[in-house]
């Protein structure tokens, strides 16, 4: 046992180490994204790149591999549940990096931190030419990546990149869930393109202060249970949360002066994950397990939980209406808290974006990204013309036409640091919607969310969704939630029986609609197997 203890000790003496430099990584990284000049941005760059490069040496010493693999192989049964969590991950992160040289790992962050440049003045200028080499040399390094972990070959290359963001899933789990997903919003999408009713909306393109934005957005997170004394807000390109310890997790949003509401949403979502950080369980840091461990699937059914299932439901707008009331007193003073509901719930029959997209459609975006990245890593895509695929499956599947390609193929942060990420969104659509269904039986989520007793949900949450979040994969932790398997039932029933009564329209309309203008044909073909070299981050 001594031994044991010894080597546990010396694997979390290097544990610290390694979250020193991804502190400052993490920090350099916030900067650049919320606060750097542009002429500094290649500069930050550098310097993460430098600091993700000393980790991976610290992560690839034979020591510290050899003392893991002991631990696993050898120790495993005499070890507690958190210091086994920790070294299964550990083996697990070591199997990821297995045969990548820290000079292809260095190149692969040079090149994911050049890219975010590329992407910021690409998007800036509208232009996907001036991206399309990088996103090219992306999927390139992607492919580099696996070779070096797999040199005998992988049959299905993006199975790994799945995997490695969501252990246990496959393309084969994630085609059947969003087949599911399309031939139940599809349908419901169509029938309420020809509603004769449509929520009233003309309001929220009012011109709305940034200042009482920021008001209403701290209101929001302390409302919900984000702490400031342990957390900030601040502004960047695309709005995203990150978690430098337990005491400093922080949220970041985009004012628009004419669309208060994307922010609002914006700030809920942000601040879900936020909340989940600042509520997991005291061990993920006196372990040096570290907030990864969440996985992204797991962190989006949080934030989504928030934003969408709490933050656009009837009872939440009731609960926050009389301030909204105080603070837009000028701006909305004739808005009925119904109007404000159905107006979050609108859908804009010509929207685009993804981040701007409402609840209903919003896992058709990421059906699109599914499989188009699921071609870039099967190598059938055409990155030259990538832009017109885009637009084109836009047309297919929402019968609009993209504006250009800021608004198309370059509204996402995601792709410059590589592939697997997006799945993750819809994933945790329909996970909260499982676990909410529970929550309802325990506490009654509608009567508790209308009451603004939003100390009780958060008590849940860390309870049955949060406790567990860290000791169990994905699979694993929905189940031990739910008691059921992961799919897309739950989630497809929700929105229909939402939005049937939004937009006043019956199942025999849905049917009628599909019968009348039958749905193009989205689905990607399945991609052939090829016996080359296949790889992953």
């Amino acid at each position: 046992m001594g031994a044991i203890r010894r080597d546990m000790e010396q694997l979390f003496e290097t544990l610290k180490e390694v979250e020193f430099k991804e502190h400052l990584s993490k920090i350099i990284s916030y900067d650049m994204e919320t606060a750097a000049p542009k002429g500094g941005m290649e500069d930050d760059a550098r310097d993460i790149a430098n600091l993700q490069s000393e980790i991976f040496k610290i992560k690839k010493d034979p020591d510290f591999c050899h003392t893991i693999r002991k631990l696993r192989n050898i120790d495993y049964n005499t070890l507690d549940t958190w210091s086994q969590r920790l070294v299964t991950l550990l083996n697990r992160d070591i199997e990821q990096q297995k045969g990548i040289s820290p000079k292809l790992n260095r190149e692969a962050n040079e090149l994911f931190n050049k890219a975010y440049i590329d992407w910021i003045k690409a998007k800036e200028d509208k232009s996907y030419e001036e991206f399309k080499d990088t996103l090219a040399q992306i999927a390139d390094m992607e492919k580099k990546l696996v070779e070096a972990r797999f040199p005998e070959g992988k049959s299905d290359l993006y199975d790994i990149l799945i995997s490695d963001y969501e252990y246990g899933f496959t393309t084969e789990d994630l085609d059947k869930f969003f087949d599911e997903l399309e031939a139940g919003i599809v349908p419901l999408y169509k029938a309420i393109r020809k509603a004769k009713y449509s929520p009233k909306h003309n309001f929220i393109n009012k011109p709305v202060p940034i200042s009482k934005q920021e008001e209403f957005s701290k209101f929001l997170l302390e409302f919900n249970g984000f702490d400031f004394n342990r957390g900030s807000i601040s502004t960047t390109e695309h709005p995203f949360t990150e978690q430098f310890g337990q005491n400093d997790v922080r949220v970041t949003t985009k004012y628009f002066e004419t669309n208060f509401i994307s922010n609002m949403y914006s700030v809920i979502h942000e601040g879900g994950h936020a909340i989940f950080g600042q509520n997991i369980p005291d061990e993920v840091f006196t372990y040096h397990i570290g907030e990864g461990c969440l996985s992204m699937a797991k962190h989006e059914s949080v934030s989504r939980f928030y934003e969408n299932t709490i933050g656009r439901s009837k009872e939440y707008i009731h609960a926050i209406y009389p301030t909204f009331k105080k603070i837009f007193s000028k701006e909305f003073k004739n808005v009925t808290e119904n109007e404000l509901y159905e107006a979050v719930n609108w859908i804009d029959p010509k929207n685009t974006l993804r981040t701007e997209a409402d609840e209903l459609t919003y896992c058709l975006h990421i059906i699109i990204r599914y499989r188009l990245e699921k071609e870039m890593m099967n190598g059938t895509v055409d990155f030259e013309t990538l832009n017109t695929k885009w637009n084109q499956m836009y047309k297919d599947f929402f019968g609009i036409e993209v504006k250009d390609d800021a608004q198309g193929i370059l509204q996402d942060v995601h792709w410059t640091s590589g592939f697997g990420y997006f799945p993750t969104y819809a994933m945790g659509n329909a996970m909260n919607i499982m676990y909410v269904k529970k929550m309802d039986k325990d506490i009654n989520f509608a009567k508790t969310v209308k009451a603004g007793k939003m100390d009780e949900i958060l008590a849940w949450m860390k309870k049955n969704v949060f406790a567990k979040a860290p000791l169990l994969d994905t699979k694993e932790w929905i189940k031990d939630i739910t008691g059921e398997d992961f799919g897309a039932t739950a989630y497809v029933e929700y929105l229909t029986n939402k939005f049937t009564k939004l937009y006043h329209i019956t199942k025999a309309d849905i049917k009628e609609a599909n019968r009348t203008t039958p749905a193009k044909k989205t689905t990607a073909k399945k991609p052939v197997k090829k016996t080359t070299k296949k790889v992953s981050k």
